[in-house]
């Protein structure tokens, strides 16, 4: 599902957007806890020079015994347990505080709560550290220190904070992106469904619009004005080829009849006969072109999918098997069928799909001699049924495979067999109106071909 929802573009723009404002939002958070930070740190410094300071004032005042007994008490008190004390005699012996072993030092370091005396009060963690300076008095040296533990805690809230409020910025964007995404490709979805719709041939669907007014449905009535245009002319081109086809066969129906009278009229033996039965195989071949033509632009126009039903194919490549076995062994060929699957249900025109098969089957007994054998295989995968039907007769030159299903394509060999080169391109036109798939493979000597057709569930 994730993957879907990375193939969307609006989906991917609200992760870019989610992560610059992440970015934004981790950069000014990133500023404000390293101001802040840096803010109660001095303020630590600060608070730690105040406390020096006045005891330095006590020992000036009331001597070295009195601050002594001053840093006893700050040292045992529990209401400042952030606070560090120690000090030390000329003599190197500590007189009071609550911190050993820390060294005398110039200028400012940082202590370890690890180094508090056993029993000092204490509200910190192992981690803190202390802000601690040494200090020169009458009789010796004076330490005051100050936990850090205001400083590590705001730090921390405000890092929490910012997790916290990522993570909920993260989710309600990638929530809403899904939302609107979703929305979007519905959308998106209804456009595709109407555009594969008329691809099959409904020229009557539409893109639904919605009161929105939006930029999509801006695309949806621009795909809609094109398609009314495109059904407007397709209606006119199939309307001025039924009528020309039908213009033309009446008057080629009425020569055929002439002929016919006429041969009738001569005496079977005669070269005049043979001469009337040439002209009515040629009018018979206009006719079946005209026909075949018709057929074509009935199927590429989607006229014949309100016919649909479920057929079972299995039965239908059978039954034609059995009309074309006498044909093909009549003629020399070896005509084998491999085991069918007992039943593949797919949507379609039974009639369609007879003609499609009798079509490929025609080609082979037309372009490939005697003793050539066909062999028609058919399987069913998952979804799709595949039937494939090989010859090892000559063959299809490579540059031409991809032309043989063009309308009136022939063969340079097969220009002087009968036919009018429109029966494969019926064939795809019925695969295509089934919305399956056809093509033409070298069968190494000879020729395939695969035509795979949607399953129904």
């Amino acid at each position: 599902m994730f993957r879907d929802l990375l193939k969307r573009s609006q989906f991917r723009s609200a992760l870019a957007f989610t992560a610059l404002f992440g970015a934004s939002v981790l950069f000014l958070f990133s500023v404000l806890i390293l101001s802040t930070t840096s803010e109660l740190e001095d303020g630590i410094v600060h608070r730690v020079e105040r406390a020096r300071d006045a005891l330095l004032g006590i020992d000036r005042r009331f001597g070295f015994e009195e601050l002594i007994n001053v840093v006893t008490d700050e040292a045992e008190s529990v209401g400042d347990a952030d606070s560090i004390f120690s000090v030390i005699g000329n003599d190197g012996r500590v007189h009071a505080g609550n911190v050993t072993n820390v060294k005398q030092e110039d200028g400012w370091q940082l202590v370890n709560r690890q180094q508090r005396q056993p029993g000092a009060s204490d509200t910190g963690r192992n981690n803190n550290r202390y802000y601690a300076i040494w200090a020169d008095v009458s009789q010796g040296r004076l330490l005051v220190g100050r936990s850090d533990r205001e400083a590590r805690q705001s730090k921390s809230i405000m890092m929490q904070s910012l997790g916290w409020g990522l993570l909920g910025t993260a989710i309600l964007s990638v929530g809403t992106a899904i939302i609107l995404s979703q929305g979007t490709q519905k959308r998106i979805n209804r456009i595709r469904g109407t555009l594969s719709a008329v691809a099959v041939g409904d020229l009557n669907a539409r893109v639904p619009t919605g009161p929105a007014g939006d930029d999509l449905d801006e695309v949806a009535s621009s795909i809609n004005a094109m398609l009314a245009k495109l059904q407007r002319l397709v209606e006119n081109v199939n309307q001025s080829s039924a009528d020309i086809a039908h213009d033309l066969k009446r008057p080629m129906m009425h020569l055929r009849q002439r002929l016919e009278l006429m041969r009738d009229e001569v005496s079977t033996n005669s070269t005049q006969f043979e001469s009337f039965e040439a002209a009515l195989e040629s009018v018979d071949s206009i006719v079946g072109t005209f026909e075949a033509l018709l057929n074509i632009g009935q199927l590429q126009a989607g006229e014949r999918r309100q016919r649909f039903i479920p057929v079972d194919i299995s039965q239908v490549v059978r039954d034609v098997h059995e009309a074309y076995e006498p044909v093909f062994q009549d003629q020399g060929f070896a005509f084998q069928l491999a085991p069918l699957p007992e039943h593949a249900i797919v949507a379609g025109d039974r009639e369609l799909l007879v003609q499609m098969l009798a079509n490929v089957f025609d080609n082979a007994l037309r372009h490939c001699p005697a003793g050539t054998a066909v062999v028609v295989t058919p399987s069913c995968g998952r979804s799709t049924f595949h039937i494939a039907i090989a010859d090892n007769g000559p063959g299809i030159p490579a540059p031409e495979r991809s032309k043989v299903f063009e309308r009136f394509y022939r063969l340079e060999r097969a220009r002087s067999t009968p036919g009018h080169g429109l029966g494969l391109s019926v064939v795809a036109a019925i695969v295509e109106l089934h919305e399956g798939e056809i093509a033409l493979d070298d069968a190494a000597p000879g020729t395939v071909i695969s035509v795979r057709l949607p399953l129904l569930n």
